[in-house]
This record gives structure tokens, sequence and C-alpha cells, in this order.
């Protein structure tokens, strides 16, 4: 069975790197990990961002800054059949 996690994320990019690490090491593989970044101007994420290399993560950036609210619910939209 497929699970999928959403995650607001809003400048914190550290805490977000250790949580996909957490994640890639577990050994369960059928997930997705949809990630919406609410700090479209904070820069810290582009380590992170040009890391991903696994097709599950899926990283979305909010044009600007729309509250934990409304980035879980477009995380919602982005979810696979």
């Amino acid at each position: 069975m497929k699970f999928s996690i959403i995650t607001p994320t809003y400048k914190r990019a550290a805490k977000l790197t250790r949580a996909v690490t957490s994640l890639l090491n577990q050994t369960y593989k059928d997930w997705e990990l949809i990630i919406i970044n609410d700090s479209p101007t904070d820069n810290s994420y582009e380590p992170f961002v040009t890391s991903i290399n696994d097709p599950r993560i899926h990283y979305h950036v909010n044009d600007i800054n729309k509250g934990v609210n409304f980035s879980r619910n477009y995380g919602l939209s982005k979810l696979s059949a």
C-alpha cells in the first residue's frame, strides 16, 4: 500500500534535510513525499533542492508566503493517483 506524506516547510531547510534523510533510510519503500516550501525568498533551500534525486520526492514552492493551511491543501492537490 502506497502512502503520501505532505510536508509544509517555512524557513527550516536544515530540519527538512534531516526529515528526508530519515524517510529515505526507512525499509518501507512505497511512498511519496510532497514538500511545499512556504518561504519562497529563503535561499537556504538551494542545496536541498539540487540534491533531490529520488522520483518519490516532489518539491513545490509557493509564489508568496500563504500559510500552513494553504500549503497542506496545495499538497493534497498534488497527490499521485
